[in-house]
């Protein structure tokens, strides 16, 4: 009995102490790895999306790191580009970026060219797959083994065989390798029967692994993967930052017009995400505009020419002087960047539903497309018997439309940003379209005739101004008219307070047709300036639009009428409602079945002028009959034709005179010849002398037209002494 309580005592005492140990022994301390000694892959979610109306996206990746962080991106090759032009790296928590590196961009082909030797996808009988690398490796040590054992040694060559055609074989082609070993000992292997080599060299084996990277570059060579290393302890916050090229941002818009005629405006954005990766409750900003952007290729390695000197035939040892070096200047040019919009969202789902997100107090509002489709759009009224449905415009006039604008726009430098302001969730390879204006407009529903775009009937449209404070970028507009479809336009970029025509439709009810007059009025200025006579008038053309109106509605119409260069609207003309670069628009008003003709009246000032110095006797008739001159100045006009005709009578004077010199000159001429023919015979002297008394008669004449030419001349430089005296003394200038 004391034995057995004895044993159960020593067993108490075993088992006490084992606990004892067990509970008091420590556990091991896990060391764990400081944030230096880690080296982890980590990801930066897209946080901010800006896109531009010029192809180009601002990315921008923000998220948490710890420890010694690496950020792989994967981009393809064409947007490597432009990420290494715009890339901004930052670590917000006091770490150190260390590189920015990526795979390199230089040719497969540059890379294969620096290793000794090159491998064929696909071989052929004379390259023979392994007896073309094998061929390639000459020298190189090498342990073979086959079916028959191992052998290790140099490589010498590969043997090429051709076996004979026989009877029951064809001929067969067979390659063997060939290989000493150091100890001198060739030996030879058919290529059949080797099951593995390997090669020894560390050189011949990094030659092998380059070819393989090389030729696995090239086929991989639209994937690149930028990693950016960042060193810190602790978790921290970092930015990475690109742009890249994009789809550029659309517009579509939808003007709902009242039974007044006054537009309600509604604006859609439409946004696409091409990439490899979601965009994720993302910030999202749309800017208008275009700044400058461009692609450089700066991912491929470039490399200057350098000239090959060539080696001289003799090295000269004779001392060289060398001439004084000139000063060497170098340039470059600084870069400089900005990005600029804010960011927000809305959100579209696969479901043929979008969805708005609104305040957070709000519940979401979904748009189906199907009801949309089952909207009444051509019933313009009611059909009997049907229930009472809630037309689109009225609808939309008493904000009952479901849709809430998600975006608040803002001017960012000479460009505009639409900011979404709640955050859009795009997944890859997917659009949404995202309401950034919902506003009434001012406006009105007219028709608008330009002769050059119809000659008979002119376009239903609106005058639509932007009241809203958005720069309103271009793009499609769908217009709904009196609760039915009414056509689409294009509207091009709106700034706030402009306003624009917008047509969308052949306007059946308007017929409009265009007469052409053009005449010349009366002279209404004269004047007479340094010895210049001058009548102003004016060339008239006119332009008769004849306007019906065929329906029983009220008409606007807005004739366009081309501003042409040195032509004005006359006085006669009613004053345009307003003026472009290229035409004058005419608000014209149409009661119901009224007809209208509205005449457009241009002038240009045309001048004639006449020189007082040649007025004739039937000009100065003219200008009196015109009454273009008074009493005076007709006196002074007609001394003037008197002067001129007694200038034109010496002038006639004179030139008779010197016409009888010539005359002469030409006949003394002929005597001298006659004289010089004679005087070698004796018969001749009668002849001669009478030749002689001729002459001398004629240069008495000749000295004597000589003196009445001169005279003349002073009796009309006289004459044009008073002639320019009198023209100096006529200033007019008269309204007629």
């Amino acid at each position: 009995m004391r034995l057995n309580l004895l044993i159960v005592l020593i067993l108490v005492c075993v088992f006490v102490g084992q606990a004892q140990k067990r509970t008091t022994n420590p556990k091991p301390l896990k060391i764990k790895p400081t944030a230096v000694e880690t080296s982890t892959s980590q990801t930066l979610p897209i946080k901010r999306v800006i896109l531009y109306s010029n192809g180009v996206a601002y990315i921008e990746r923000r998220g948490f790191v710890s420890g010694h962080a690496e950020i792989n991106l994967s981009f393809k090759q064409s947007q490597v580009d432009d990420i290494l032009k715009s890339m901004v790296v930052l670590d917000l928590g006091q770490g150190r970026i260390g590189a920015v590196s990526y795979n390199s961009s230089a040719p497969p082909s540059s890379r294969m060219a620096d290793i000794s030797f090159s491998i064929e996808s696909q071989t052929t009988d004379e390259s023979g797959g392994l007896a073309g690398v094998l061929s390639q490796l000459q020298g190189a040590k090498v342990v073979v083994t086959t079916t028959k054992g191992i052998a290790t040694g140099a490589v010498l060559t590969v043997e090429k065989r051709d076996s004979p055609q026989t009877k029951d074989k064809p001929s067969m082609q067979s390659h063997s390798l060939v290989i000493a070993s150091e100890s001198g000992e060739l030996s030879s292997f058919e290529l059949s029967d080797v099951r593995s080599i390997k090669l020894l060299e560390d050189g011949t084996k990094r030659d092998i692994n380059e070819f393989a990277n090389a030729t696995a570059s090239a086929r991989r060579r639209d994937a690149k993967t930028i990693t950016v290393t960042s060193d810190g302890n602790n978790q921290r916050e970092m930015v990475i930052s690109y742009t890249i090229a994009a789809p550029i941002w659309k517009t579509t818009y939808r003007v709902v017009l009242d039974q007044e005629g006054k537009p309600f405006f509604q604006g859609w954005a439409i946004v696409d995400n091409v990439s490899e990766e979601d965009w994720s409750n993302v910030s999202l900003s749309l800017v208008s505009g275009t700044p400058i952007s461009f692609i450089q290729p700066i991912q491929q390695p470039f490399y200057r020419y350098r000239p090959i000197v060539p080696m001289p035939n003799d090295l000269k040892t004779d001392p060289q002087v060398y001439d004084l070096e000139g000063n060497t200047g170098g340039g470059d040019y600084n870069s400089g960047g900005g990005s600029a919009g804010r960011a927000g969202g809305g959100a579209a789902d696969g479901t043929g539903q979008f969805r708005v997100q609104t305040n957070p107090s709000q519940l979401s509002t979904t748009v189906n497309t199907r009801q949309m489709q089952e909207l009444p759009l051509n019933a313009r009224n009611n059909t009997i018997g049907a229930e009472p449905t809630t037309s689109i415009s009225d609808a939309v006039s008493t904000n009952n439309s479901g849709v809430e604008t998600a975006a608040t726009g803002d001017e960012v430098g000479d460009l505009f940003e639409y900011k979404v302001n709640q955050p859009v969730t795009v997944r890859r390879d997917r659009s949404a379209l995202i309401p950034i204006v919902q506003s009434k407009m001012e406006g009105e529903r007219i028709s608008i005739f330009n002769p050059t775009v119809r000659s008979d009937r002119p376009m239903s449209g609106m005058l639509l101004k932007n009241t809203s404070p958005l720069t309103l970028e271009g793009g499609s507009m769908t217009i709904i008219d009196r609760n039915a479809y009414a056509g689409e336009a294009l509207m091009e970029r709106l700034k706030p307070a402009e306003q624009r025509l917008i047509s969308f439709a052949l306007d059946l009810g308007t017929l409009v047709t265009a007469k052409q007059e053009a005449s010349s009025a009366p002279v209404f200025l004269v004047r007479a300036v340094n010895g210049v006579f001058q009548t102003h008038y004016y060339q008239t053309d006119k332009r008769v639009y004849t306007l019906r109106n065929q329906t029983d509605r009220e008409r606007v119409v807005f004739i366009e009428h081309p501003v042409r260069q040195d032509w004005a609207l006359s006085d006669d003309t009613m004053k345009p409602f307003f003026t472009t670069s290229r035409y004058y628009r005419f608000r014209v008003v149409l009661k119901p079945f009224e007809k209208i003709e509205f005449p457009v009246i241009e002038r240009r000032a045309l001048m004639d002028t006449y020189s007082l110095s040649d007025i004739s006797r039937t000009e100065l008739d003219l200008f009196v009959s015109r009454r273009y001159i008074d009493e005076d100045t007709k006196k002074m006009l007609e001394k003037i034709t008197e002067i001129k005709s007694q200038i034109n009578t010496i002038d006639a004077k004179i030139q008779t005179l010197e016409n009888e010199k010539d005359s002469i000159s030409d006949d003394q001429s002929r005597l001298r010849e006659n004289i010089k023919a004679l005087a070698s015979t004796p018969e001749a002297k009668q002849l001669i002398a009478r030749y002689v008394s001729k002459a001398d008669e004629q240069e008495t004449r000749l000295e004597q037209i000589g003196k009445d030419i001169k005279s003349a001349g002073v009796d009309r430089d006289k004459l044009f002494q008073q002639l320019n005296s009198l023209i100096k003394g006529i200033d007019l200038e008269k309204r007629l």
